[in-house]
């Protein structure tokens, strides 16, 4: 993320917007149980009304998803950086390599007096704070999405029986002289059927994403703590690590740090099939 001091105000932002998107979201599952369960008469007007208000939202749930995977992305590129930055200050200098072929503890306090001056800790330490604060909200909608689903998902099941219904007095009234009415009924319960199918497959789609924004910010949440550790370890926390201790840290630290990068594997991988389009644009801007 270019500008990471901006992260606060974009989850606010987000906050803000998840908000607008629950009401519009309930009013859509609402209109949905008030038709499956044929509390009143169907009018075309009031048909096109629920159409466009949840094209808006399903619109909007897009835009949004869409923005909290930036800043599940924009963490990440933060923490590579940080990573990258670590890895190259844990290598000695020119002049801390020749000190090195004497003494490689003075070699060693020589570096650490120079990765004082640097903050890496507690970059990181900001990074778990916002990547925790990303997951709450995720974890919320997600379970926000899930409860909608289930109502939608029922209701559209009896709005399906209840056309059904419609389907099978038309085949009992098909020698009245006017059936009509029964017409009506039937082509406006099957386009609110298409209408509301929609509600489903995108509250569906919207639980899927949250799913996998939690499964990549729970793996780089492991990885910003593992970092952490061995930045810490290594001096950079204010900790003077001897020869020693670096090589068993490494040690110790090389098969959690092997699972932590299988399992990063797998949930970057579902990320990009998901959400290819930013990676495109970020590929594309450099």
């Amino acid at each position: 993320m270019a500008k990471l001091e901006l992260f606060d105000r974009r989850v606010e932002t987000v906050r803000v917007a998840l908000g607008d998107l629950r009401e519009e979201t309930a009013q859509s599952t609402a209109a949905l149980a008030r038709i499956a369960a044929a509390e009143s008469r169907m009018e075309d007007d009031e048909l096109d009304a629920d159409a466009a208000r949840l094209a808006q939202t399903i619109r909007r749930q897009e835009a949004i998803v869409a923005t909290i995977a930036e800043l599940v992305f924009g963490l990440d590129q933060a923490t590579k950086a940080i990573a990258a930055e670590f890895e190259a200050m844990k290598r000695f200098t020119r002049l801390e390599r020749f000190v090195a072929f004497f003494s490689a503890r003075k070699a060693a306090r020589m570096r650490h007096s120079r990765t004082m001056e640097h903050s890496l800790a507690a970059r990181l330490e900001d990074l778990l704070s916002k990547s925790d604060a990303i997951l709450r909200l995720i974890e919320e909608e997600r379970a926000f999405f899930a409860e909608q689903q289930q109502r939608a998902e029922g209701d559209l099941v009896r709005l399906i029986e209840r056309r059904k219904g419609t389907a099978r007095l038309l085949d009992l009234a098909a020698r009245q002289p006017d059936e009509s009415g029964l017409f009506a009924e039937d082509a406006l319960l099957e386009r609110a059927t298409s209408i509301f199918r929609a509600q489903v497959e995108s509250l569906n789609d919207g639980i899927a994403a949250m799913q996998t924004l939690l499964n990549k910010l729970s793996i780089d949440g492991l990885q910003r703590g593992f970092l952490r550790q061995a930045v810490e370890g290594w001096g950079f926390g204010g900790f003077t690590p001897g020869v020693a201790s670096e090589i068993h840290a490494a040690s110790r630290g090389a098969q959690a740090a092997r699972e932590i990068r299988r399992r990063k594997t797998h949930a970057d991988d579902a990320f990009a099939r998901r959400f290819a389009s930013l990676l495109e644009k970020h590929d594309a801007s450099g």
